[in-house]
């Protein structure tokens, strides 16, 4: 955390002995821990405030998806694409086939690359 040394550590303990005494250190030590508890629960409620605001934003985004989705324009275009599947004069079975042999010989190409 603060990448201090057992060296840096001792010299920070005997400094302290010193400046405030043997009889007023427990106070000083018990006042240090009791800052560093109210500091670090500070920092947490700060991430758990971060956390929630991101959470916030990722439910409006997926409520705003959402509200696309149910745009029934959306749905009616994917519809009519559907529909036009079922209709076999539009659908070009030439270059699906194509499409598909050139998939097969490209993962034949990977396979025979591998071995």
């Amino acid at each position: 955390m603060l990448d201090i040394g057992w060296q840096e550590f001792i010299l920070v303990a005997f400094v302290l002995l010193i400046v405030v005494g043997p009889k007023d250190l427990p106070k000083v030590l018990r006042t240090i821990t009791s800052f560093i508890r109210k500091l670090k629960s500070m920092a947490s409620d700060f991430h758990r405030g971060v956390d929630d605001l991101a959470n916030e934003s990722e439910i409006s985004n997926l409520r705003n998806q959402v509200s696309t989705l149910t745009d029934n324009k959306l749905i009616s275009s994917e519809m009519d694409e559907f529909k036009d599947l079922q209709n076999p004069d539009k659908l070009d079975v030439k270059s699906l086939k194509e499409d598909i042999n050139n998939i097969k010989n490209i993962s034949l190409s990977k396979n025979n690359k591998d071995t």
